[in-house]
Formats: structure tokens, sequence, C-alpha cells
């Protein structure tokens, strides 16, 4: 005898939804209304958000956000900002005062380091200033081992914006590694996370030690296309914006793709805007070696033959 899905009692349906992670958990909300009505609990999704990022369990986040907002929160910060931010809102943009950093980073499923930080973004210090938050300092007192065996392109990092005025939050990490590079003069291993928004680069460095046992800083800065670092209101403007702004629903690991390409293509486009910027000089030095050689071999001239 056939038995129908929705037959099953409603208690094994949501604890096999329970099992299930955000965008199947969506998808699978699309396929009936039973299944809608269940996948919309909020407990399953607020569980999920928990486990997901284990950083939002913080007490001061679990104030922000009641039960029944973890569905659309999930929906602004698994998926990436969109890389052209646009607000949605037809109200002038307003720069929040304050800034939450929710940071976690696992290694295969592994919950190494999560932390929650807040910065007063009112300052005209912080405003003026190159934007830069730190996750992780140096001290030896907060540096984070890794134990046993670790793969360092299979470390993940999320860092979630919280706007605690409008508790709008966006994901600024691109999940996984775009690149893994030495320090040439300290010999750490600087594993980077970047994400390209309206031209400019959010890069979330992992600092680790020359024989890859520690975690020693976790970091990230706003860059422009000549690697100089962005003020803090400008970065901060752009922040708003995306978390205003669209999100960018890909399947199978798409994302991380999409984010890898655009941040090659970035440093491409660095790399050949110093190029360019090196051969004009190099141009100009030879344009005013050239002139100074014409002025010197005229005066000369002119005293020898006076």
């Amino acid at each position: 005898m056939a038995v129908n899905i929705q037959d099953l009692h409603p208690d094994i349906l949501t604890c096999a939804l329970r099992r299930l992670d955000g965008p199947s958990l969506a998808a699978v909300g699309c396929t009936s209304s039973l299944l809608r009505s269940l996948s919309s609990d909020p407990s399953i999704w607020r569980d999920l958000c928990l486990s997901s990022w284990p950083s939002l369990g913080n007490p001061q986040l679990l104030s922000f956000f009641p039960t029944s907002k973890y569905q659309s929160l999930f929906s602004s910060i698994f998926p990436f900002p969109c890389h052209s931010t646009q607000s949605q809102s037809s109200k002038p943009l307003s720069l929040t005062r304050n800034l939450i950093s929710a940071v976690d980073l696992h290694h295969r499923g592994n919950l190494i380091f999560s932390k929650v930080m807040e910065v007063d973004t009112s300052s005209s210090w912080f405003l003026g200033s190159p934007f830069g938050v730190g996750a992780l300092e140096g001290q030896s007192s907060q540096l984070v081992s890794l134990i046993g065996e670790i793969n360092l392109s299979e470390l993940s990092l999320s860092w979630i914006l919280i706007d605690p005025e409008s508790k709008k939050a966006v994901n600024i990490s691109s999940r996984r590694p775009v690149a893994i590079d030495r320090h040439w003069y300290t010999g750490e291993t600087l594993v980077r996370y970047g994400m390209v928004i309206r031209d400019l680069l959010i890069s979330v460095v992992v600092t680790c030690g020359e024989d890859c046992g520690q975690v020693k800083e976790i970091s990230m800065t706003v860059e422009d296309e000549d690697g100089i670092g962005v003020c803090g209101k400008e970065s901060l403007e752009m922040l708003m914006e995306a978390m205003e702004g669209t999100r960018i629903w890909k399947s199978n690991g798409e994302e991380e793709l999409e984010a890898s390409r655009r941040y090659d293509e970035f440093i491409k486009r660095r790399r050949s805007r110093k190029e360019s910027k090196a051969r004009k000089e190099c141009l100009v030095d030879l344009c005013c070696t050239g002139i100074s050689a014409v002025v010197f071999v005229s005066i000369f001239m002119l005293v020898a033959f006076k």
C-alpha cells in the first residue's frame, strides 16, 4: 500500500526537516502547503542559524532577534550580497553608530574560533581612518591552537556584520579561501577570504603561525583597486548598502566559485593598474632625465663658446 508523505505524522516530518540545511529546507517548503507550514516553524530556523553560526548564540545577539525573525535572518546572511549594491529603500541611507561583528571559523565542520565584537562607528577618527576590524589580535593569550592535521584550504570563515539599530545583517566572507600565501618576511601563512562589492575589496585575512599550528590573527579591511585602505565613512556606506541590497542565491558551491573568480579579476586589475602606473612613472623619469640632459648640454655649450 502506497503511503503519501502527507500521511506521516507532523512530528515525524518536523524531525526530518530539522536535519536539512537552509537551502534544502527552503526548497521543501515550496512543494506543498503542509510542508510549507512545517518548514516555516521559527524554532527550526532558530536552531539552524545557531548551529551554522554559533556566534549568534551570544546573549547580546539573542536579545536582538526574536525566534520569529530567524528565517529572514538566514535569508540575509547565508546568500552572498550582490556585487553591485544598491539600496532597495527610497529613504536616504543613514550610517549606523555601531557595527557588530559575529565571527566563526570552522575546519571540516568543527568550530575553531567564535567571537562577537562591537565597534563605535560614529567617531570622526573612525570615519576618517582606513577601515579595519580585528577579531583576534596577536597577543599570546589570545592565540588559537589548531589541533590535529589541518588543511588550510578547508578552513571556512563567516564574518557577519549586524546593524544593531535596523537589525539588518550581511555576511561579507567568501566562506572558502580565495587565496593562501606566505608572508615574505615573517613566514606566516595568510589565508585570505574576499568579497568584491562596488569595486572595493572586503578582505578578511586569517594569519597562521609559521608551522600552521596556531591562528594568530583574524582581521578585516576594505581596499580599493590600488591596494589603498578605504576610509571608514566610505566603507560603512558600502556595507550599509550591502545590508539593504539584494542577495545572490546559487547552488552547489557556485557562490564560492563566483566570489573566487571576482577576487581573481580584482587582483588582476590591481596588478594591471600598478604595472601601468609603473610604466607611466618610468616614462616621466625618462622625459625628466632627457630634459635635464638637454638643459645641461645647452648651458655647457653656452659657457664653452661664450
